[in-house]
């Protein structure tokens, strides 16, 4: 009896144990980690595992990966088609060709070929789901182009920044920084962000910016960028930007930084004075690096007169607004800013990056009803012309929120911000089913009716879950009644999951429930609240806020909003 669940895989009309898999002579270990891939998910998906073969052999039927002495015209013109990270899944006569523009191009064509065809789901590192089904037919004449849209991808989710591997197989190519697909190799050169002040040989201090018109300080930065470049020659970026600050901070107040910054009309013109004059001097030796530089708090107005140049990155922040609604939402008083602040650097920006914000930052385990708005700010983000995304959630702990949900939609808007709302939903449903089971509806009910009611307020990355999900009526009478009925359809949504593993799915996705009872309404539940506390530890939560452990408690009389 087959208890596999594809039934069938036929390629070119010839069933896949008949198949050998042909690595380029010039295949590189990158290459050759995703073809394990392959052929383990191909003997999970149907039983048989896929012998391999090298391109100086040969085989009846082939499934022939990278670029060999195999390809046909058909084959090239694929690739030709293609740009940065793009692939091709050609199918022709005997042969099933998966290639690339790139080396990351043939990997991602291996892994969509794994989605796609044999109903593969990479949820969580730890939990990959095929789904069944009776037949799997790749058609001769099949050709299959793709190519991205953001050159930089990045999911900034705890297990897309531990587990590279798993971020690389949902196609990110960023994990807050290093690069998914080559261990132990950066993306950015040295560190990843508020660089100002190690690049000037200072300890990094919150609101402290360097005088960017003193020529020393120029001149010890741009030794140390050249430095940090020779020691990562693969990065293709380096980051030269502020260090982190309040919003109401400015930079350098001296006369020269500040006439710069009068004519301009914003703090951003002495900061992109220097980083264009750095950008300048850095491409005589590294044509190919980008110089990344953040607009964030004070410098997020763009300059009147002066541009990025072509090798410099903007990346915009939103840290300060709505995100209950969507970011181009012109009822949304407190969006209409960053819209006009996006669309103002997409007009002279050629390489305009955002930095997204997607969790509650002061309460990680609380909920953030916002998977409506994820998918709408992606569309308005590519609209506007952007090209690199790193959405930041929680990157230190596991999530007793909804991490895994949150993330791999997060990481399918990045590969490909065309999908409809339709298909962004169905992909939800199916995540929801696959990973909580028979009781998936009543929390797909708790998502919706949640965003409903954060939509009513608004939604910032520091408020308290009270705020956007609060428990006063107009007369400012407490009133629970929404709160028990979101507690319940997680009852329901337990009671249906049928197999340990949703139950623990659904148990720890539960978490932000409880907390959010606790947080709003903790009335001396010391019982309750221990066996909350018990079942962060059971799962390894290990941050309640950004940059906060949880604290290892004994007494259970402080309430959770005092952590």
């Amino acid at each position: 009896m087959n208890t596999f669940p594809v039934k069938k895989l036929l390629i070119c009309g010839t069933d896949i144990s008949a198949y050998t898999v042909i690595c380029g002579r010039d295949a590189d270990e990158r290459v050759k980690k995703a073809v394990d891939t392959l052929t383990e998910m191909v003997k999970r998906a149907v039983g048989h595992r896929l012998p391999m073969a090298g391109e100086d052999e040969a085989a009846p039927y082939e499934i022939v990966v990278g670029v060999t002495d195999r390809d046909t015209e058909k084959v090239k013109e694929a690739r030709a088609s293609l740009k940065g990270e793009g692939y091709a899944i050609v199918a022709e006569d005997n042969r099933l060709f998966l290639t690339g523009y790139d080396d990351r191009g043939v990997i991602y064509g291996i892994y969509s070929f794994l989605e796609d065809y044999l109903g593969v789901r990479f949820y969580e590192s730890g939990y990959t789901v095929i789904h069944e089904a009776q037949l799997v037919e790749v058609l001769a004449g099949t050709c299959v182009t793709f190519t991205p849209w953001f050159e930089y991808r990045d999911v900034g989710w705890y297990d897309y920044n531990k587990n590279h591997d798993f971020a690389a197989r949902n196609k990110m190519n960023g994990a807050l920084g290093a690069a998914t697909d080559i261990p132990g190799a950066s993306i950015y050169a040295e560190r990843f962000v508020h660089t100002f002040s190690p690049l000037n040989d200072e300890p990094i201090l919150f609101d402290s910016q360097p005088c960017l018109s003193d020529e020393t300080v120029y001149q010890r930065m741009l030794s140390n960028a050249r430095k940090w470049l020779e020691e990562n020659p693969d990065s293709p970026i380096i980051s030269i930007s502020q260090n982190d600050s309040h919003k109401e901070t400015l930079g350098c107040q001296c006369e020269k930084c500040r006439a710069v910054d009068e004519a301009e009309g914003t703090p951003m013109g002495s900061v992109l004075k220097f980083v264009n004059r750095m950008a300048e001097d850095l491409e005589k030796d590294y044509p190919n690096v980008v110089v990344d530089t953040l607009a964030y708090r004070y410098t997020r107005k763009p300059p009147k007169t002066i541009r990025p140049r072509e090798n410099v990155a903007i990346r915009l922040c939103p840290i300060d607004y709505c995100f209950g609604h969507a970011l181009d939402d012109m009822d949304c008083k407190g969006n209409i800013e960053f819209k006009e602040l996006i669309e103002s650097w997409a007009k002279v920006c050629k390489r305009l990056y955002i930095w997204d914000y997607v969790t509650d930052f002061a309460h990680y385990i609380s909920p953030f009803p916002n998977f409506e708005v994820l998918w709408e700010n992606v569309q308005f983000f590519k609209r506007n012309n952007v090209v690199g995304l790193f959405e930041e959630g929680n990157f230190e702990s596991v999530s007793g929120e909804f991490g895994a949900l949150r993330g791999y939609l997060l990481a399918k808007l990045l590969w490909n911000p065309d999908m409809t709302k339709e298909e962004y939903h169905a992909l939800m449903d199916e995540f929801l089913q696959d990973y909580y089971g028979e009781g998936w509806r009543y929390i797909r009910e708790y998502i919706d009716r949640t965003s409903e009611k954060a939509a009513q307020n608004h939604l910032h990355i520091y408020d308290t879950p009270d705020q956007y999900l609060p428990i006063r009526d107009a007369e400012g009478n407490m009133d629970l009644s929404f709160a028990r009925e979101m507690t319940k359809l997680w009852e329901d949504a337990l009671a249906a999951a049928a197999t340990d593993v949703h139950r623990r799915h659904v148990r720890l996705s539960r978490l932000q429930d409880e907390y959010y009872n606790l947080f709003v309404n903790f009335d001396g539940q010391t019982e309750r609240l221990e066996a909350f506390y018990r079942s962060l530890k059971e799962f390894g939560i290990t941050h309640h806020r950004e940059g906060k452990l949880l604290p290892e408690l004994t007494d259970f009389t402080t309430e959770p909003k005092l952590w």
